[in-house]
């Protein structure tokens, strides 16, 4: 049966393979199914494989000399359900007939009720971003015969066997990530060919473990295909962590940063080890992994009992792994939903079919949050044991398992992630999940019986030789953000692991990063995540003014594309934007001197010199807007902090800044903002002063007036930094006395260039003084003019700090 599977998730991933072909130079005017068919032949001799690639049309599986049972059939099927998922006609459109230089359409453009014209290059995935645009003339066939040329070197280092089925999937995504599955133009042409492939190798895989093995699938799937349609064949789940925060962050401030970044690390494994070990209990592959990021995934299964009972059973295993470890500290939540191929497509009587499914399992989940434990889990929480000397860990507080290093305490686990930090930011680094442990530094993850397996930090070397001599050994590989076709075993994770280092490769820590910054030695540390990204997931494609069928863009082809997209945005993306800084008000561009602490499907959490930190956060911001056309925003909270402050109060406070950022209101709107320094009181109450628009904090605060006073300031002495200390105290004190308005008139006008002083000087001092006092008089200029006061007191301050 598994070989069959292996056959069916193979020929589901390249079907459409032949489209590339026929996009490139050499177009030899065939149907695409027969140009993939010859193409693969040279890499393969399966004919299973070969037939669902030649066979996947209507027009050539009817008198096709296939038996009943072949998988062509199930193919066929599954590449009509995947079409009738992500093909929609352009609205007000009727276009005919294909443009094979049509390039990719951005995900975005349709988001949110947008009408967005933007597209993509024809590339492989690039540490930079391929930023969508307009883009008049352009010609792609180059591009598509630099994609053909890379796919040949990728198949041919590929064995067409299961331990290749993951590289497989992953050469697929560096290639065809940004081609479009379809090119007629009547259609949208937002689904990419990898999207597409990979829903339809999900979805048949699915069939196959539905179907009784002894179906006609000719019949089931082909004469009677209208009937399958409506049939629940399949499962949606999900499943949530629950704990990530107190896990992360409530550790102490000694050895922090590593910490931090280990055990941030340590939860997305976890996560994805999870997803791995019930797809491999499921019999599926990482095809049917729709979504992961963030402490969440999604998954799609077979509707089956067995199917069904294998899932759960591995959460439930994995949930009382987690008991036994750290007590109620961490919960995986689940839920499920049984859904036919017209509802994922969305193509029933109900317009709200395919919202349902996700409604239904968050419903689930949040139940599944309050009743966590039953009462026999309860009462085996409240029996841990504890150190009989009364000690605790240093780092997470617990008292079992500890050992002593150094004169400190550590459990194991804690001792375990600072040790292994030093490789999490290695670009050769290997993952390995094993049986047994192979290197003295493990950090436990569990199988889907909830045995013990074995987390390890390997190299490439190490790797290969384990599986050339102890195969059985590993359970899997995980490499990040490089495809390694050639690795059995291996599957790419998309990592956020930019982390500045020291001459030695160690992460800098907390002082280093506050020396590095430029004035003030202090530490930034930015939260932000995407606004209202579960209602986008949701509701995003619902087209509100489209009175003839507002829901026809909702399919499972849109959102797990979405969520694809967010996630190399943040993820991988994100690397390249802090090693290529290019906002330079506050720092110069290049590498920034920050640690990637977290970023996972639509959030982030950085830690950093506190100037290069809120230029990368104008980076990212900036990027994140022109990546999504506008149509999704970021809401952000930034503090500064001395580098010995107690972690999780950094965290705790940039939490509240980022909440604060996400109520701002502005212009009719709400969100899409940044929330800095912290919280202030003010008329008897704590208020978040420095809050702002992303537009009015580039432009107002920094790009207007915190450019007015450096050139008010310039060359000034310590005569220069009382005045401005002066200045702003005034400032705050303006809005209780209006005295302190014709006061700072008074200290400006002190500062008026000497009578000896040329003309054209003393013209321009009276054009900022004039500025700075207007600004005064308005609260809403006053506040930005506060703020940029007080960045502009950091950034000049001499090292050592403030007073």
């Amino acid at each position: 049966m598994h070989e069959v599977l292996k056959d069916i998730t193979i020929a589901g991933l390249l079907h459409d393979i032949g489209k590339v072909l026929h996009r490139g130079s050499h177009i030899d005017g065939r149907a695409h199914s027969v140009s993939g068919h010859q193409w693969l032949s040279k890499y393969t001799d399966n004919h299973a494989i070969l037939n669902g690639i030649r066979y996947h049309h209507y027009q050539e599986i009817k008198g096709a000399p296939l038996d009943p049972d072949s998988i062509a059939y199930i193919i066929y099927l599954a590449d009509n359900i995947a079409a009738g998922a992500d093909r929609r006609k352009i609205e007000g459109a009727e276009g005919a007939g294909f443009a094979r230089g049509r390039p990719p359409e951005s995900i975005y453009n349709l988001l949110n009720n947008a009408n967005g014209k933007a597209v993509h290059k024809v590339s492989p995935i690039k540490e930079k971003i391929n930023q969508p645009t307009l883009l008049d003339n352009y010609d792609p066939v180059t591009d598509y015969n630099r994609i053909i040329a890379g796919l040949d070197e990728g198949f041919a280092s590929i064995d067409f066997k299961e331990e290749y089925v993951n590289s497989l999937l992953e050469l697929l995504e560096a290639y065809t990530s940004y081609i479009p599955s379809s090119t007629y133009l009547g259609e949208v042409a937002d689904i990419s060919l990898f999207d597409h492939a990979k829903i339809t190798a999900a979805l048949a895989a699915c069939m196959y473990l539905h179907l009784d093995k002894s179906t006609d699938y000719k019949e089931r799937l082909f004469t009677q295909a209208r009937k399958f349609y409506e049939e629940k064949a399949f499962c949606m789940l999900s499943c949530d962590i629950s704990g990530v925060q107190s896990f992360i962050y409530t550790i102490s401030s000694k050895g922090a940063l590593k910490g931090l970044r280990s055990r941030s690390f340590y939860l997305e494994l976890l996560m994805e080890n999870l997803v791995d070990e019930l797809l491999s209990a499921v019999t599926l592959y990482r095809t049917n992994l729709l979504y992961t990021g963030g402490g969440h995934a999604y998954i799609l299964l077979p509707n089956t009992t067995e199917a069904k009972a294998l899932a759960i059973g591995t959460i439930k295993n994995t949930n009382k792994k987690l008991r036994h470890l750290w007590g109620n500290s961490l919960f995986i939540a689940y839920g499920m939903q049984e859904c036919s191929a017209n509802e994922l497509m969305n193509k029933t009587d109900n317009p709200e079919a395919y919202s349902d499914i996700y409604r239904q399992m968050s419903l689930q989940i949040a139940e599944q949050k309050l009743r966590r434990y039953s009462p026999a889990e309860i009462i085996e929480l409240n029996q841990t044991s504890t150190d009989k000397e009364g000690r605790e860990c240093r780092v997470c507080g617990i008292s079992a398992n500890l050992i002593v290093r150094d004169d400190d305490t550590l459990c194991h686990i804690c001792a375990a992630l600072a040790d292994i930090s030093p490789m999490l930011i290695k670009p050769d680094s290997i993952f390995a999940v094993t049986n047994e442990p192979i290197k003295h530094i493990h950090l436990p993850l569990f199988d889907h019986e909830g045995e013990n397996t074995y987390f390890q930090a390997i190299t490439e070397k190490d790797a290969k030789e384990l599986l050339a001599k102890n195969p059985d050994k590993i359970r899997r590989l995980y490499s990040k953000n490089t495809y390694r076709t050639g690795l059995t075993l291996a599957t790419k994770l998309w990592l956020g692991d930019y982390a500045r280092s020291d001459e030695n490769g160690e992460i800098k820590n907390f002082s280093e990063l506050a020396y590095a910054a430029e004035g003030v030695e202090r530490i930034g540390v930015l939260r932000a995540d995407v606004d209202d990204m579960g209602a986008a997931f949701v509701s995003g494609f619902i087209r509100e003014n489209d009175k003839e069928n507002k829901y026809r863009y909702l399919t499972l082809s849109r959102t797990t594309t979405l969520s694809r997209s967010l996630s190399i945005f943040f993820k991988y993306y994100l690397n390249n934007l802090l090693a290529e800084g290019e906002y330079d008000l506050l720092a110069a561009d290049g590498q920034r001197n920050i640690v990637v602490v977290y970023s996972g499907g639509d959030d982030l959490f950085l830690v950093g010199a506190w100037n290069e930190i809120i230029c990368a956060a104008i980076d990212i911001r900036r990027a994140f807007a022109k990546y999504t056309g506008n149509t999704l925003t970021i809401s952000a909270g930034l503090a500064i902090f001395e580098p010995t402050y107690p972690i999780a109060r950094m965290a705790a406070e940039t939490a509240k800044l980022e909440a604060e950022a996400k109520q701002h209101q502005h212009e009719g709107k709400s969100k899409n903002a940044i929330s800095l320094f912290g919280l202030e009181i003010a008329g008897g109450q704590l208020r978040a002063n420095h809050t702002y628009d992303w537009d009015t904090f580039e432009n107002n605060v920094l790009g207007e007036k915190y450019n007015l006073i450096n050139e008010l300031l310039a060359g000034k002495d310590e005569r220069g930094q009382s005045f401005l200390y002066k200045m702003l105290e005034l400032l705050r004190q303006a809005e209780e006395e209006s005295i302190n308005i014709a006061r700072l008139a008074y200290l400006l006008a002190r500062q008026e260039p000497p009578a000896d002083a040329r003309q054209e000087q003393k013209d321009h001092y009276r054009q900022v003084a004039n500025s700075i006092y207007n600004w005064a008089l308005n609260s809403e200029d006053r506040g930005q003019l506060i703020t940029a006061l007080i960045i502009y007191t950091y950034h000049k301050r001499e090292k050592g700090g403030l007073d």
